[in-house]
């Protein structure tokens, strides 16, 4: 991940306002600014899981079609301009498969803005108003920036919830598009999944378009899919919107490996490839292409989820050995991870079983996380490694080793017959400095041959794809 010295100090010291749900402050901050989010025509994403990937397919699909492209998106994986990015046109995807920094923002550009920033909120603290907190202040850098450059479009992905999310500053929206729906950020979004609903249904505008993911076909009970599809359409129908929901029985896979997936989105003919892998993938794809097939041609559709890239889901780093890599950070984003991994590379496991590098947050829900992942497995692994993200929240390794090691027998994790197996104590190891973990793993894997699996915290995934993508350029897809 990038380091302090790329951020303007600004936004660095406004980390310690934390996070703070809620408009008023945006609403003084951009009406100094002279209200930018106004002059533009954005697709408003909110959910639980899939945020990234749909708004990364739909910021694509736009430039396959020839337009200019503001994204916002968050938290970022390896560099803070990731966030604030612009996708110019089809010939921006070659660019952008080739170098990820592809239209990420300047930081010219960047602590220019900043600066205009840092003078609106001085006159909001003169006239005794709240500070900004940092969320709020570098989506008003995102919205001066997409203004700025002549946007067509924005795809803009809020941050937490969506009623009281900064980027809810947005009166209007060409439609509002909400993902997989489950149980996370509980302690601000709310504990029961109404509430939950409620807080990502703020997005959704006076007379508006929405596109929602089935949640009959999340992890949730079927009472509480029931919660939320009448949430979903109880506040479509007092704020007078449509509502299209995107079912996994709409759409036909016809095969998935891990080069890519193929499949059907009826009622048009013709086969859609992704390159990106995990079932959950195509789903993702399809809520993407229902939101904005009305807006771009057949052909920008198809090669836009072709080009589609977003790093730190699913991604495959490197094939020998093989590397993936997913930062799904709560049970339902674990559920995902182990479904496709299971589908793909299950048989290969079980002849060669995979190294586990894992390392999460403190206030997630890991002991769910760690159950998904473990629970009824039809292959072992080699070794785990328990690894401490570089965040001041994160769940120190040898804590997460002891977790595992409490909770969790030899036999259920590793197979007997492995010559360098003594106890389960010898195989699950705990590494407070992640280039350590990712360097052993490496050197370990390239003389045996066994896969590597990095599964956790974003922020795990951001330090993780840099230190591989530094040490072996040449596995490196």
């Amino acid at each position: 991940m990038s380091s302090n010295a790329d951020i303007p100090e600004f936004l660095v010291s406004s980390q310690r306002f934390g996070i703070q749900l809620g408009l008023m402050r945006m609403e003084s901050l951009m009406r100094r600014l002279g209200n930018p989010q106004d002059d533009l025509s954005c697709i408003h994403i909110a959910g639980t899981n899939g945020k990234g990937s749909v708004t990364s397919f739909i910021a694509s699909v736009l430039a396959a079609d020839n337009h200019r492209v503001g994204v916002y998106t968050s938290p970022f994986l390896e560099r803070f301009s990731e966030r604030i990015r612009i996708l110019d046109k089809k010939s921006s995807l070659a660019r952008f498969a080739a170098d990820d920094s592809e239209g990420e923002i300047s930081a010219v550009d960047l602590h220019v803005l900043s600066e205009k920033v840092r003078e609106a909120t001085a006159a909001m603290l003169e006239d005794r108003e709240e500070h900004p907190t940092e969320f709020e202040l570098v989506t008003a850098v995102a919205f001066l920036y997409f203004k700025q450059k002549g946007c067509d479009y924005v795809v803009l992905e809020t941050g937490l919830g969506g009623r009281l999310d900064s980027t809810n500053i947005i009166s209007k929206s060409i439609c509002s598009v909400i993902t997989a729906l489950g149980y996370d950020h509980t302690d601000r979004l709310g504990s029961t999944i109404a509430e939950i609903s409620r807080e990502k249904a703020g997005i959704i505008k006076k007379d508006g378009t929405v596109f929602l993911y089935s949640p009959y076909d999340t992890d949730l009970s079927g009472e509480d899919a029931e919660i939320v599809y009448r949430v979903m359409s109880e506040t479509c129908q007092v704020k007078g919107a449509s509502l299209t929901l995107v079912s996994s029985s709409d759409i036909h896979i016809l095969k998935s490996s891990v080069s890519g997936q193929y499949f059907e989105l009826p009622p048009e003919s013709g086969l859609y490839h992704i390159t990106m892998i995990g079932e959950y993938q195509v789903h993702n794809a399809a809520l993407a292409a229902k939101a904005i097939r009305g807006i771009v041609s057949e052909k920008a559709l198809h090669e836009g989820l072709f080009q589609t890239k977003w790093k730190g889901r699913m991604e495959v780093l490197g094939t020998d050995p093989l590397i993936l890599l997913d930062g799904g950070h709560n049970p339902q984003g674990a559920r995902s991870f182990r479904e496709a991994v299971d589908a793909l590379f299950a048989e290969d496991f079980k002849k060669k079983p995979p190294r586990l590098i894992l390392g999460f947050m403190e206030d997630k829900d890991y002991a769910q996380i760690l159950s998904v992942l473990f629970s009824d497995l039809s292959y072992k692994f080699h070794e785990i490694i328990c690894v401490t993200p570089d965040n001041p929240r994160a769940l120190p390794a040898e804590k997460l080793r002891k977790h595992i090691m409490d909770h969790y027998s030899e036999e259920a994790l590793f197979y007997k017959n492995q010559t360098t197996m003594y106890n389960s104590q010898g195989k699950i190891f705990a590494c407070n400095e992640v280039i350590n973990a990712c360097t052993k793993a490496l050197e370990d894997s390239s003389a045996d041959g066994s896969a590597i699996l990095c599964m956790g915290s974003l922020y795990l995934a951001g330090q993780v794809r840099d230190t591989l993508k530094q040490g072996h350029k040449e596995n490196i897809r």
